[in-house]
Parts: structure tokens; C-alpha cells; sequence
């Protein structure tokens, strides 16, 4: 496998996802089919809301693959997908269907229901052919035989355990596993079970609801239903958690589906004609599962209707597995790459010829790559490496990781840790751009989860998740990084780099990513730091075999000598001392090289020996030079570490030992992490000394609940297999890290093995050409040979053609600058060039740096493959050879003016995808349907308060310090700062407060005025305010009329335009680098909410090469094409001669901008202990506190009562200082009070 593969003794069983859910298509054009592989699938909540946010959208297919580990979750998803695709022609409430996917407890009538729906799926799924002809085969399909076989197994359970519902013995073997349940539970959560991640389910409106939302779930976990039911009503354990959950699979708490949904409808105001409106008479916890319900039948719903566009394709298999399987499938359209299909067990991973074959409609590439939070468990490295080449050639597809930091409001050292080395090098190696990082922009906000995660004093303190903090979702977009530019075409090469420099930065990456192999890491620091660097590394995610498949991607992606980088590599870390256990790991990382078809030792062939009598494989007439071992543990050896670790709620991670053991010393020990386990019984193929000799294992399903042997197998070299074979020792052992050390060392003593025994036990010890359930060696990404020639990378399709080398640091092994390079073949450019006219710099865009010969003679772009900066460039000029050369920094997010006005880039793009059709397609906005979002009623202003908290927070906290100091500038006459990104979030800022009525005089409308280039260049309707719940957020829902010439030469609309003199208009001033920024913004805004197709005689396709986003930057000049125009709903606002201008606007959706929590901070460091205080103070029994530092009532200096804020007359403090300190972060929910209801 790709990873160490902890074993889990306890794998908690995750039935209910515990997070929101999100559109599975919100990074494409709409109207553009979508192809979608989800990994760690989880259940169908996403799915559902995908369907739901496609309405009003051009018609697409969604072709969704999901894959997931765990079989009884594909069961589960199958069996209520085929409910609600039945519709109108069952009986079925969508009520119902939500009672028995959700609750663990069902009635008679439910139970019933089950029962005939588990039925008739067995009937139709005794083959791939039955069940893909039948009527929901079209829409509901396997991509393999064994998932079907491994579903159908369980439907026959299903149907066992409703027949068996009255027994008492199917209710008390539930209970027992449902203690088991509440105690694994207990040590994770804690005892008082808050759980304050539900947050981010009720945001932006988490704060009212937390404490009823945590009552409700653990209302649902201890009941296992979502609402009260008579005392008097026969339930029975559902079978669809039964049938799953045991001793070590429990059922994961919170297992509440009220996670799953958009929960602010429960506690925002809504309008009368708002969708998801629920009624306002209900109590709070009724309020929550109403919202929750509301939702699930209109998901459903809207499943039904695009169902027959609609297929899903369902695996089951580890997830690394399954994307190298594509990869070579991609290539050659085989069906197996030789990778087993799970973590445990001995089953190849082999896809359905009919599905996967030329002839079969699977897709092995994919728009949208969605991975759950799966980066926390396994590293996001991995999943680049393996999934990053699935996505497709197109400017929109996207892989998304999902990160769960601990306790960190913003944390830009873990961005920089996320790839075992400076992210923005292995990325640019990878060619993927974290295009999130490089706009420092996202309209996906943690504001909830932040302030939130400031809570700590309220955690439970007997629950690990006290040890390991609080938990904020940060999500992560990766797109190809050829398609990253938002004005130059895609590139078709790759970086060229030394192979010297490519082993720098791989020497460091290795060292990182085996950081807990650093036994001076650990020695390093305070206590806390020691424990934090124990907890942080207690489960490796990468072994060698890791290393080599990044080091294949790398060399695949990039132009260099794979050969030679591999050499220099094994050269370096065999003479790097810094690991521990480095040289144990070498024969390992060799061995992984080799197969991969790096670089090959020599001794690897050379030293194996035929005809050796020692050993039965010696005698093979072909020794390859990677054999396989399996190992049998008998259950006496593996079962005290079973239950050490069930005590212990610790995982087994594994490994394979092998050494040379003489006069009871180790002469020389190796140690392979790449291992396969499994249970059961081994039987062989063949005499041990054939070719052919097979080891075959009948495995026990029960696993770690049953008896029957350990068996592991793992690759090693023929030739140190060879080394002494009678003095060789095979272990199978825990890996040494600070865990293991604590919880097994007692046990197993300093070698941490499980079981140990001689290489020629027959008994114990089986050597073959492969592992059990292998005829090959698994094929990890590119099969084909890689490229042995160092090249370069050429940009663009004109002459003269750049190129492109990347420089590092030798030290650091960071990319520190790129060094483009151009040959100048024009005879014009060479005859400058003679003549030594000046060459200076421009920076075009946050890619291109203009090289400007002489007053604009001649203009020569230099499109770099990452924005760069022009400031502390060097630029080389040849005037002899005819070349230029500029070596550019890479730009810096939040310092380089290049990447200010870079938020919500925009591309065109032409492909067979968009069946030749140029659109726009937008990087980093999430697409909203808007007409299905809820709509916010503005009259209630204690209600809609927390808009101002979330747009506050727009701001970063270094943005904050620029706002204040523009503020307090005497210089400020305009009140615009010099920062182009302030002022326009200022803007956005000022639009939410004003069209909520929150601070200001309510408007819809705005105006971007110029006073200095002509006045008001475009006005903003402002229709509605909008939950966005799905991004925890908020979204204007409007539509912009940029003002042309031509437009206001029209009599009728420059009668409009006078009327709206008359209205309550805000202006918003903006500069010249505002108003260029809100223009490069539109066409996101608009193209995020597309209702409408492009058509033929759209001007991104009429214009051909000319064609740019925005259509112009010139003032006066059309700024949107015209096919979104009057594209809006009817009555869209309330406006005098409305109708003159409806034709001429287009909608947009404009939502608060956030930094990103991987660039900057949100909450700085006193705002934090001021939320954090406010918020403990809360939790507090007793009396009242100060706001800011948390002093009781009466403890201060003179005792007395609290002072309160005489604006707002709620917040208390203990005294003038303290309410001074707070200002800044009260400030921004300070509302003026109302005296009559104080009096």
C-alpha cells in the first residue's frame, strides 16, 4: 500500500457524516458535464445537496464515482438512493427514508419497509449484468464485481435481521455494542459530549443554536432517534447500523444527521417567499429537525428529477489504490494495477471490464476530485501524488483536501508544512497550484469555527480532544498548475531542473517526511513541544515506497535525468545521519526505485545467488530481484497486542524486520514498512523450490474478533534475503514511535516485536515471486518509461519561445526564484539589441513581466508558470548571444502588489469538454444557484446581527491594522487606503452593513463612482440577501449595469439614470486600481450564478485571440459579455421604469471575501483573548464577568458592580481599561439599544 497503514483494532463506523454538506460541482461551469471521483465518499449528504444546488442550472451529467473503504457504507447509500429513486411509485415518505438511513432505532412499519427494499435489491444484484439491466442500474452502478458481491452479503443481513427483530438476542447483542459504543465515545469526547465542531452546521448563525444543537445531539445518540416518539411504541435496532457496528467497529459519535444539513434556517429570519422556509411557531429543537427535514425533501426531490442524467458508480477500496489503478488504467485501459484493494486483506484491487475496458463508460479522469478529510489521516502529499494526475486538462478541474487543523484560527506554518517541504516547491513540482494560497481570497468562511475553537475553557477535560484542541475545517483547492494563469495560454511542458537541485529538494522533503525517525526532534524543546511532536507523529503516513511514488510523480512532471536524480539520492541519504533508523529504511527505498523503474543498485541483481542450497527460493531457475515473505502469526502472539491496544484506543501501525542475529547480536537489520495483513489460513501452490511456488490464504472475515492467524507478507531483496540465511531473523514488529514506546514497550520489549522466527521456519515463513493474491508487482502512477534527457519548458505558441529553469536554494531546498529565459529571433528585437537601446520592466499581470525595449519598441511577455514578482528580479541581457534572461522571485500572497487585484480570477478556455464552445471558467468562487438559497428578511435587526461579526471578519488582522491606520491618517482625505484589496473589501464591507439596514440607512443601491474619471462608472442592484450556508456565509444577490457609452447615449436610459438621483443611492469612491480590481471581479460574480447558456454570438467567442476577462478595463467600454443580460428573475427589484435597464443587467453574486487561514490570521493575538475570554466567561456559573479579562463582578480594584457599555448597555467591564482594550473586536457587534425597552 501508499501508506504505513495503521491497523485499527477499533475503526470507529461512520455511518452519519458529521460535517455540512457541499455542492460536488461548485468549481464548474455550469451547462459543462461533470465527471466526479470522490474518495472517502462517506454518506450520500453530498450527493443530495449537489443535486439540489444544480436546479435552475443549464442541464448537465453528473457522473459521480465514490469510492470508500468500508463496505456497509456503499450498502447504506445504495439502498436509500434506490428509495427515493422509487418516488411517487412507491408509498415511501421522504419522513421515512430519513428514519431508516438515520435513526438507529426504527418502528414496525419501518423495520417492514427495509425488509422488502433489502429484498428486492438481492434480487437484482446477483451479477454486474443482473443489476446494471435493472431499473436502477442506470443510475446506481459497481465498478467492480467484489463491491456488489460485498453489498448484496450485506442486504442478505439486512433481510436476517428484520426477520429476526423480535428475538431478544438481536436487541441485546445492539445494546452490548452500543456500550461498547458509549465507552470508545467517552475516551474520545469525553463524558459532557459538546460537541462544538457542530458549529460549522449551524454557521453563519452557530453562536444562538451551539448549545440546542449539542442538547439535540446527544438527545439523537442517546435515544437514536431525532425526535421524541410514545413510551408505548415497539422499536428495534436498525439493521443498517446493526448488521456494521461490533467491538471493534463502533458506531462514531455524534452520528447525528442534523450535522449533515444547513441548520441557520432554524434560527435566521426568513421571507415569505424564501426557499427552505420553516415556520416560526416551533420550539428551537423542534426548529432544527424541521430545518433539517425541510431540506432532506427538497435534496431528494431534486435527486429524483436529474436522476436520469445522473449516474453513480460505486467501489469499494483504499482509496491510493484505486486512483494508481486509474492512472494505469488511463494509460494502457487496463483493469488492474496490481494494488490490493483495502489496508487488510489479500484481495487484488481489479476494476469491471465492462465499466472500465475502451469499450466501458466509467471515466478515469474527473472534474472534480472531492477527499473528505481523508489529508488528516494519510497526508496530502499522498493524495497528490495519486489523485493529482486524474484530474482533467481543463482550467476548472480541481482536487480539494479537507484539513482539520487543531485549535488554529489561521495557521500559515502548517500551509508550509502541508507537503513535507516549502509547499510552493513541491506543488510547482507536482504542477498543481493551491490557488487559494496564491489569491489569498475565498468566499468560504471558518468564521464560525474560529471563534468557536477560542472556546477551549468549555471543552470537557476528561476528552482526548482537550489534549489535541478543537478542530476548524480548512479546505484546500488544487488545480493543474498549467491552467493556473488568468490571461496566458496553458502550457503543454514542463519545469526544467537539475537533477542536482531536483535531489536538494527531495533530500529535505525526505527528511520531513520521516521526521519522527529524528530522535533530536524530539529531544528539542519544552515538554509540551515533546508531547505535541509524540502526538503529531504517532501514526507515520508515508514509508519509502511514499517517497518513491512523489519522487515518480516529480520526475514524471518535471524535465530532469530521473536516473541521476535518483543516484544522487540514495548517495545522499546513505551518507545523512540524521534519521535514526535511515540506513535500516535503505534497502527498502532501493528496492521501491528499482520497481518503480528509477534508478537501479547494482548490487541488487549482482549479489543474488542461484543454486544456493540454503534456502528452497535459491534453488528458483529466475530470482528476481524483489521477492516476497509472508509471515504467520499465530493468534497466542497477536491477540495480547489486540486487547493492549483495545484498552488503549491505539492503532497497530506495522512493519516488517529483518536481520542477521549472531551470538545473540544483530549484525545487520532491516526494516520494511511497506506490509500487507491480513487473517486467516495459509495453504501454497507448487513445491517451495518451483517458480511457480503460490502462497494462497484463506481468510477469516472475522478479522480481529476471530482466532485465526496474523498473516503479513512484504517485498524485500533477493539479494539481502540472501546475506546469511541461516542466522536471518523475520519479525513482524510495532514501529518505534513515541505511542508505541508508551502503550506496547512493557510488552514487547525494545524491539517492539509482535513475533519473531527464523527465515527458514517452514512453518511460519513463506518465500515467493509475490505476495498472496499477486502475480505482479503493483504499478505505481506512469507505467511508461520516463524521460532520461534533461529539457525545458517553452511557453506559448509564438516565437520566440521562453524558457523556463527553476533555482534553489542548496541550503533550504526551496524553489527561491525562476529564471525565464528568451531567445531573440525577431530581426527587430536583434537589431535593438545591437544598438543597446535601454530594456526595462513591466509587470503585466501577477504571471507576466513585459520586457519593453526601448519607448515600447518592442514588447516581449515573459509568462512565468507561477505569479512572480518584478521587484528583486535580476535581468540578464545578451546582447552578443541575443537572449534575455529574468530570474523572478516567487510573489508573496500578502506583500506583492503584483497578486492585489488577483482575488476571483477568470479564464477562457476551448475544449472538447465545452464541445468547442469558448466560456469563461472562474478558479476559486464556489458556483451558487441562487434561487435556491434562503432568502434573509431584513426587519429584524437582533436577528441578522451576526452579519456584522462575519463581514468584520473579512478583514484579516494585519488588514485590520491598515483599516484603522487609514482611519486615523491625517493624510486620508479620501478615506481610500493605498492597499486596492482593502478598499474593495471596505466596499463589500460597506454593501452588507447598508443593504441589511445593520449600520446606515437601508439600501439596495450603489453606485462604483470615479471622481476623477468620470463619475459613476456602474451601479449594483441589490435584490436579496441570501444565506450561503453551504460556505458559511452570506451572498448578495444582484445584478450590475456597467455604464458604456453607447448605454447612456439612449435616451430612455438616461431618464432611468436621473431617477436614481432621486433614491437612496450609496456611493462607494474607488481609485483607479479599485475600480480595474471590481472589473476583474464581475465576470466571476456573474459567471458564479449563470442561469443562462452562452451563446454564438457571445464576445469571449466572437473575439477570438482578442477575447480577454474582463472584455475591457477601459472606461466606457463593455465590460461583461451580453448573453447574461436581463437574465434576471421578474419584479428582480422595486425600481421606477425598472424595465428600461432590465435588459442591460446581468446578475451577480457577491459574497464577503475572506483571507485565507492558510496565508493570514483572521483573529490577532489580543482580539483572540478577548473572544476567548468572552466565551469562557459564558460557560462560567455565577455571576456576571468583565467582557475583557474575565474578572467576576466585584472583584475589582473599589469592588462595585460592572460597568456597561453605554452604546449597546450589554457588554460589562471591570473598568475603563479593560473597555478600551476590547474596542476594537466589541466594536464590531456594538449596537445602539433601545431605551424604551431598558425602561
Amino acid at each position: 500500500m501508499l501508506t504505513p497503514s495503521p491497523q485499527a483494532v477499533i475503526r470507529p463506523f461512520y455511518a452519519v457524516g458529521n460535517t455540512p454538506a457541499t455542492s460536488l460541482t461548485r468549481c464548474m461551469p455550469q451547462g459543462v458535464d461533470a465527471d466526479i471521483l470522490m474518495l472517502g465518499c462517506g454518506d450520500v449528504r453530498h450527493i443530495l445537496y449537489t443535486a439540489y444546488a444544480e436546479q435552475g442550472f443549464p442541464k448537465r451529467k453528473l457522473d459521480i464515482t465514490a469510492c470508500d473503504t468500508e463496505e456497509h457504507i456503499i450498502a447504506r447509500n445504495i439502498l436509500m438512493l434506490s428509495l427515493i429513486l422509487d418516488g411517487s411509485e412507491a408509498t415511501i415518505s421522504a419522513a421515512q427514508i430519513w428514519n431508516i438511513y438515520y435513526h438507529t432505532y426504527l418502528d414496525e412499519q419501518d423495520m417492514h419497509t427495509l425488509g422488502l427494499q433489502a429484498k428486492k435489491l438481492l434480487a437484482l444484484s446477483q451479477t454486474l449484468q443482473n443489476w446494471h439491466q435493472s431499473a436502477y442500474g442506470a443510475t446506481l452502478r459497481f465498478c467492480d464485481q467484489e463491491t456488489l458481491g460485498a453489498v448484496n452479503s450485506i442486504w442478505t443481513k439486512y433481510t436476517e435481521a428484520v426477520a429476526a427483530k423480535d428475538t431478544p438476542k438481536y436487541t441485546a447483542d445492539f445494546q452490548s455494542v452500543m456500550r461498547k459504543s458509549q465507552e470508545y465515545k467517552d475516551k474520545v469526547w469525553g463524558r459532557s459530549s459538546i460537541v462544538y465542531t457542530s458549529s460549522r452546521s449551524a454557521a453563519p448563525i452557530s453562536a444562538p443554536i451551539v448549545q440546542q444543537l449539542n442538547e439535540a445531539t446527544e438527545r439523537h445518540w442517546r435515544t437514536g432517534r431525532s425526535s421524541v416518539v410514545p413510551s408505548d411504541l415497539a422499536l428495534f435496532p436498525n439493521p443498517m447500523f446493526a448488521v456494521a457496528v461490533s467491538k471493534n467497529l463502533p458506531l462514531a459519535y455524534p452520528a447525528d444527521p442534523l450535522l449533515s444539513f444547513h441548520l441557520a434556517t432554524a434560527v435566521a429570519k426568513l421571507s415569505e417567499l424564501s426557499p427552505l422556509r420553516i415556520r416560526d411557531n416551533s420550539g428551537q429543537d423542534l426548529r432544527l429537525l424541521e430545518a433539517a427535514q425541510v431540506q432532506f425533501r427538497e435534496w431528494a426531490n431534486a435527486f429524483q428529477r436529474v436522476a436520469s442524467r445522473t449516474t453513480i458508480r460505486f467501489i469499494t477500496a483504499d482509496c491510493f489504490s484505486f486512483c494508481h489503478t486509474l492512472q494505469h488504467n488511463v494509460e494502457t485501459r487496463k483493469t488492474t494495477a496490481h494494488w490490493y484493494r483495502r489496508e487488510m486483506g489479500f484481495q487484488a484491487l481489479e476494476l469491471a471490464e465492462t465499466e472500465y475496458s475502451p469499450r466501458g463508460q466509467a471515466p478515469n479522469t474527473f472534474d472534480v476530485i472531492d477527499t473528505s478529510n481523508i489529508s488528516d489521516y494519510n497526508g496530502p502529499l499522498n493524495l497528490l501524488v495519486s489523485a493529482g494526475t486524474l484530474l482533467k486538462e481543463a482550467p476548472w478541474a480541481t482536487l480539494y483536501t479537507e484539513l482539520m487543523a487543531r485549535g488554529k484560527v489561521s495557521d500559515s506554518k502548517l500551509f508550509e508544512a502541508l507537503l513535507c517541504g516549502h509547499t510552493n516547491t513541491v506543488s510547482l513540482l507536482l504542477g498543481l497550484a493551491p490557488i487559494e494560497y496564491w489569491t489569498n481570497a475565498t468566499a468560504v468562511s471558518v468564521v464560525d469555527e474560529c471563534i468557536m475553537a477560542l472556546s477551549t475553557t468549555q471543552v470537557d477535560p476528561t476528552a482526548s480532544v482537550k489534549k489535541e484542541g478543537l478542530k476548524i475545517q480548512c479546505r484546500l483547492a488544487w488545480t493543474r498548475g498549467k491552467y493556473f494563469s488568468a490571461s496566458e495560454a496553458p502550457t503543454s511542458s514542463s519545469l526544467s531542473i537539475k537533477p542536482d537541485d531536483v535531489a536538494t529538494i527531495l533530500h529535505q522533503v525526505y527528511l520531513q517526511m520521516f521526521e519522527h525517525e529524528n530522535v533530536s526532534k524530539f529531544q528539542m524543546g519544552s515538554q509540551g513541544d515533546r508531547i505535541k511532536f509524540m502526538q503529531d507523529n504517532s501514526y507515520p503516513k508515508y514509508h519509502r515506497g511514499s517517497f518513491v511514488a512523489f519522487l515518480k510523480a516529480v520526475c514524471a512532471n518535471v524535465q530532469t535525468s530521473p536516473s541521476e536524480v535518483g543516484r544522487l539520492l540514495v548517495e545522499r541519504i546513505g551518507a545523512d545521519r540524521t534519521l535514526m533508523l535511515g540506513s535500516n529504511h535503505s534497502q527498502a527505498l532501493c528496492l521501491a526505485m528499482s520497481k518503480a523503474g528509477l534508478f537501479s543498485e547494482s548490487w541488487l541483481t549482482r549479489e543474488i545467488k542461484l543454486n544456493n542450497t540454503q534456502a528452497n527460493f535459491c534453488k528458483w531457475r529466475h530470482i528476481p530481484e524483489a521477492i516476497a515473505v509472508t509471515v504467520v502469526i499465530p493468534a497466542l502472539r497477536w491477540k495480547p497486542v489486540c486487547e493492549r491496544a483495545l484498552e488503549q484506543t491505539a492503532g497497530l501501525t506495522m512493519e516488517a524486520n529483518l536481520r542477521s542475529v549472531k551470538m545473540g547480536v544483530s549484525v545487520w537489520h532491516n526494516i520494511y514498512s511497506d506490509i500487507q495483513v491480513a487473517f486467516g489460513t495459509i495453504t501454497t501452490k507448487n513445491p517451495r523450490d518451483d517458480d511457480d511456488f503460490t502462497v494462497l490464504v484463506r481468510e477469516d472475515k472475522e478479522r480481529w474478533n476471530g482466532n485465526s492467524p496474523m498473516v503479513v507478507s512484504f517485498y524485500t531483496s533477493a539479494a539481502a534475503l540472501q546475506v546469511d540465511i541461516p542466522t536471518t531473523k523475520v519479525a513482524i514488529c510495532l514501529q518505534i514511535t513515541g505511542q508505541n514506546m508508551v502503550v506496547f514497550a512493557q510488552m514487547l520489549g525494545p524491539t517492539m516485536a509482535i513475533f519473531e522466527t527464523a527465515l527458514l521456519d517452514e512453518n511460519h515463513v513463506f518465500v515467493s515471486k509475490h505476495p498472496p493474491g499477486q502475480s505482479d508487482y503493483p504499478i505505481i502512477g506512469s507505467s511508461t518509461a520516463l524521460p532520461s534527457n534533461i529539457g525545458s519548458l517553452e511557453i506559448g505558441g509564438t516565437s520566440p519561445k521562453a524558457v523556463f529553469t527553476a533555482d534553489v536554494n542548496p541550503s533550504t531546498g526551496d524553489i527561491t526564484s525562476i529564471t525565464g529565459h528568451i531567445d531573440i529571433t525577431s530581426e527587430t528585437g536583434k537589431r535593438l539589441l545591437g544598438e543597446k537601446v535601454p530594456i526595462k520592466l513591466h509587470q503585466a499581470s501577477a504571471f507576466t513581466i513585459n520586457i519593453v525595449f526601448g519607448s515600447d519598441d518592442l514588447i516581449l511577455p515573459l509568462s512565468y508558470p507561477v505569479p512572480v514578482f518584478k521587484d528583486g528580479s535580476k535581468t540578464r541581457i545578451a546582447r552578443k548571444s541575443q537572449y534575455v534572461e529574468i530570474i523572478a522571485p516567487f510573489a508573496d500572497p500578502v506583500t506583492s502588489s503584483s497578486l492585489e487585484d488577483f482575488i476571483f480570477p477568470t479564464v477562457l478556455t476551448n475544449s472538447s469538454y465545452t464541445s468547442g464552445t469558448t466560456l469563461p471558467a472562474t478558479l476559486n468562487v464556489p458556483h451558487l444557484s441562487l434561487d435556491t438559497l434562503p432568502i434573509l428578511c431584513i426587519d429584524d435587526k437582533d436577528r441578522d446581527h451576526f452579519l456584522v461579526l462575519l463581514a468584520t471578519y473579512t478583514f484579516s488582522s494585519r488588514e485590520r491594522r491598515l483599516r484603522e491606520e487609514t482611519i486615523e491618517s491625517p493624510n486620508s482625505t479620501s478615506g481610500l487606503s493605498a492597499n486596492a484589496r482593502l478598499n474593495f473589501k471596505e466596499s463589500v464591507f460597506t454593501m452588507f452593513m447598508l443593504a441589511s439596514g445593520l449600520q446606515g440607512k437601508q439600501t439596495g443601491l450603489f453606485s462604483i463612482t470615479h471622481p476623477q474619471r468620470g463619475g459613476i462608472h456602474m451601479y449594483i442592484f441589490v435584490s436579496a440577501l441570501r444565506l450561503d450556508s453551504a460556505n458559511a456565509s452570506v451572498v448578495l444577490d444582484a445584478a450590475i449595469l456597467p455604464l458604456t457609452l453607447k448605454m447612456i447615449a439612449n435616451a430612455d436610459v438616461k431618464t432611468f439614470l436621473y431617477i436614481l438621483k432621486g433614491m437612496v443611492c450609496c456611493t462607494l469612491t474607488v481609485d483607479d486600481a479599485e475600480l480595474a480590481l471590481w472589473k476583474k471581479v464581475l465576470p466571476a460574480l456573474a459567471e458564479r450564478c449563470r442561469t443562462w447558456e452562452h451563446t454564438s454570438e457571445c464576445e469571449y467567442r466572437t473575439r477570438g485571440a482578442e477575447a480577454t476577462v474582463p472584455l475591457s478595463l477601459e472606461a466606457g467600454e463593455q465590460l461583461l459579455c451580453s448573453c447574461g443580460q436581463g437574465k434576471v428573475p421578474k419584479d428582480f427589484v422595486a425600481l421606477p421604469e425598472w424595465e428600461v435597464v432590465e435588459q442591460l443587467v446581468t446578475r451577480v453574486a457577491i459574497s464577503p471575501v475572506f483571507s485565507s487561514p492558510f496565508v493570514e490570521s483572521m483573529i490577532d493575538t489580543v482580539l483572540g483573548q478577548s473572544l476567548e475570554r468572552q466565551i469562557g466567561n459564558k460557560a462560567e456559573d455565577g455571576g456576571e464577568r468583565c467582557l475583557f479579562c474575565g474578572r467576576p463582578e466585584g472583584d475589582q480594584p473599589g469592588g462595585g458592580a460592572l460597568k456597561k457599555c453605554l452604546r449597546c448597555l450589554e457588554a460589562k467591564y471591570c473598568s475603563p481599561v479593560c473597555q478600551k482594550k476590547d474596542w476594537k473586536r466589541h466594536r464590531s457587534e456594538c449596537q445602539e439599544a433601545d431605551i424604551s425597552k431598558e425602561m
